[in-house]
């Protein structure tokens, strides 16, 4: 757990990934959440090492992707910490079947270390909005918390990288929800059985 004054992000599980994705996770969250983090009063510590803080993510590399075109890909647990980094990985365009070819694009789009980097980082902050201030899902595609994909007809490599890895924003309802809960270090989203 972290200082008085500190917010401990702890990402764990980035040690299953190369040092270079790594970097471009940690720097982008830091990048994305850090002036929140300040807006609320306090200090961002973000670690990607084994010990716990206020708020921990887990990077799961373990679990095997969906199927290819699955129109069901999970790439976080919603509201909770965790993201599926192989579903990323095998995240691909599956537009609609070109009437030349009889063939369906099925390209994965995520294949480079930056373009997977700002996936895995945008969700991220998807599942810290909803653990924090138990923020909803938008259609709005520039926002973290977009969450519907796009229709068939207008996927192409260049439209699925820019919505899985293109630069996001919260709305500033958005930004002052999470604020007020870092404030007070309560986390909205953080639903406990009890006896647990």
């Amino acid at each position: 757990m972290s200082r008085p004054g500190t917010i401990h992000l702890a990402l764990h599980g980035l040690d299953g990934v190369s040092e270079r994705l790594r970097s471009e996770v940690v720097v982008i969250v830091r990048q994305e959440f850090e002036p929140l983090v300040r807006e609320a009063g306090v200090t961002l510590v973000l670690t990607t090492g084994r010990a716990a803080g206020d708020l921990n993510m887990d990077f799961d590399t373990t679990s095997p992707p969906a199927k290819a075109c699955n129109p069901i890909t999970i790439l976080g647990e919603d509201a909770g910490q965790s993201v599926w980094v192989r579903a990323h990985q095998n995240l691909r365009v599956c537009g609609v079947m070109n009437p030349k070819t009889g063939k369906q694009d099925t390209r994965r789009f995520l294949t480079t270390d930056w373009l997977l980097g700002r996936a895995l980082a945008n969700t991220t902050l998807h599942e810290l909005g909803h653990f924090i201030a138990d923020l909803d899902h938008t259609g709005d595609q520039a926002n973290y918390m977009f969450t519907t994909g796009i229709p068939r007809e207008q996927r192409s490599l260049r439209t699925q990288r820019q919505v899985w890895a293109g630069a996001k924003t919260f709305t500033p309802d958005q930004r002052g929800k999470i604020v007020q809960q870092l404030k007070v270090k309560q986390w909205l989203g953080d639903f406990t059985i009890e006896g647990q």
